[in-house]
């Protein structure tokens, strides 16, 4: 991840003096408090780049957070959402991925996936320690992931191998589209599956 080159010595504060000087409502999504806010306060400075960033004070909870107009943050938003009724092991692997993705690790992401959805095959009952295939395979076989799926599954795959043997690094990009198909893989196999019917 590249990270903007500041002077320290040209932040600007705007928002808090007492003409009122504010700056164009930023909107984003709070990395730390998870919430969608719109700010006026913080500070504002130029990159070596020429780019305007600023460091916003969260209207909701009160942290900062590094935005600037190309679209950088610090945090970074946490991606998806939470899911009911994971098994611990297979919460804790998700969420992780969904923390790398706020911090801009994006083979971690994907790796971290293809982990696991090979606990959520071995939740199911497939036998520890098998290569991946075999996990793809038991829950494809076994009606977790439905059939038109397979190929999200399969590209999980390759993209792990991908990240896992090769020296180029994952982006965003992949990470989200790996994120995405894993989210709806838990919340159809744990969530929905566990929703009492009416």
């Amino acid at each position: 991840m590249n990270y903007p080159i500041i002077n320290p010595d040209i932040w600007i504060p705007v928002g808090f003096d007492v003409y009122r000087q504010t700056i164009s409502t930023q909107k984003y999504t709070c990395g730390y408090c998870v919430r969608d806010v719109g700010v006026q306060k913080g500070l504002q400075a130029y990159t070596n780049d020429g780019d305007i960033i600023f460091a916003l004070v969260c209207s909701n909870c009160g942290c900062i957070s590094m935005i600037s107009e190309n679209g950088f943050q610090l945090p970074g938003s946490l991606y998806g959402k939470d899911i009911d009724n994971l098994p611990q092991d297979i919460k804790y692997l998700y969420n992780e991925a969904r923390e790398c993705f706020k911090a801009g690790a994006y083979t971690g992401v994907v790796l971290l996936a293809r982990k696991c959805l090979a606990n959520v095959a071995i939740y199911f009952g497939a036998e520890d320690g098998q290569k991946f295939i075999i996990y793809v395979d038991y829950l494809t076989n076994n009606g977790y992931i439905a059939p038109k799926s397979k190929k999200w599954v399969d590209e999980i795959r390759k993209e792990g191998n991908s990240a896992t043997h090769n020296k180029e690094s994952k982006n965003k990009e992949e990470a989200t589209k790996i994120l995405r198909f894993l989210e709806m893989l838990l919340l159809i196999n744990f969530e929905f599956n566990d929703l009492e019917l009416e």
